[in-house]
């Protein structure tokens, strides 16, 4: 297994976001999230780093064994970046998932938590550790990206269980299905997640922004759990959505 190293570094926000497409609701309905290999994501350079070369072709497949070993859980420190809702939450048709970064689930077993840096060239390491996770290209700055990341054996699943304290925020798409947003309101209600907050993205023509209106969700009852009620958190006018 990697060392662990200590998390040094700023402190993060109370709240980290990961944005997601409509599909991943499996995420909040099965209660687990993947810890992916650094090979899985799109970026090619994801936590490649350089080797000096003396240490030969040995240290290339320390390298590959490493990038192997690790799991890394993409979150960011946004929740209302247009860019972020096209490319992963499959152009506002998705959703984002608000974290409690307070909660146990960020520093047990020997998880790590910490802010990308970004820079213009990789590093050279004579040896590497899951340091290399926290390092990526100025092109991906706009993501103001925290991450999760621990080692993980070859047997061991990189599934991991979410408890109900993790989740603070639901933050549905500004084109999400209504049907999918009262799965997840069920959802939410069935497994006792009464603290998490529900919002919806709404565009601003007039600043090409996004902003999150904050909403008081509640499964409609009447809809045999195919509706949900909502309101303005500062009104009392309910509507039931999708009849």
């Amino acid at each position: 297994m990697i060392a662990r190293q200590p998390n040094d570094g700023p402190e993060p926000p109370a709240i980290l976001y990961k944005y997601l497409p409509p599909d991943r609701i499996d995420i909040l309905e099965n209660r687990r999230l993947r810890f992916s290999r650094p090979t899985d994501f799109n970026d090619t350079f994801d936590s490649d780093f350089l080797i000096p070369k003396s240490q030969g072709i040995g240290a290339k497949a320390a390298r590959y064994h490493l990038k192997n070993q690790l799991g890394v859980l993409c979150l960011t420190a946004q929740a209302d970046n247009h860019l972020m809702w096209v490319h992963y939450a499959q152009n506002h048709t998705g959703f984002i998932l608000g974290f409690n970064s307070h909660a146990r689930f960020f520093s047990e077993k020997d998880r790590i938590l910490r802010k990308v840096t970004y820079q213009d060239r990789p590093n050279v390491l004579s040896n590497a550790d899951l340091n290399v996770c926290f390092y990526k290209s100025n092109a991906w700055k706009y993501e103001r990206e925290w991450r999760c990341v621990r080692s993980f054996q070859p047997s061991e699943s990189r599934m991991e269980m979410i408890e109900p304290e993790l989740v603070s925020q639901i933050i549905f798409g500004s084109r999400m299905a209504p049907w999918q947003i009262a799965r997840i309101v069920s959802c939410l209600t069935a497994y006792g997640m009464k603290d998490a907050q529900y919002f919806i993205s709404s565009p601003s023509h007039k600043s090409w922004t996004f902003q999150n209106d904050r909403k008081e969700m509640s499964v409609c009852h009447k809809c045999a759990g195919n509706g949900y009620l909502m309101e303005d958190s500062a009104t009392e006018d309910r509507n039931i959505r999708n009849h």
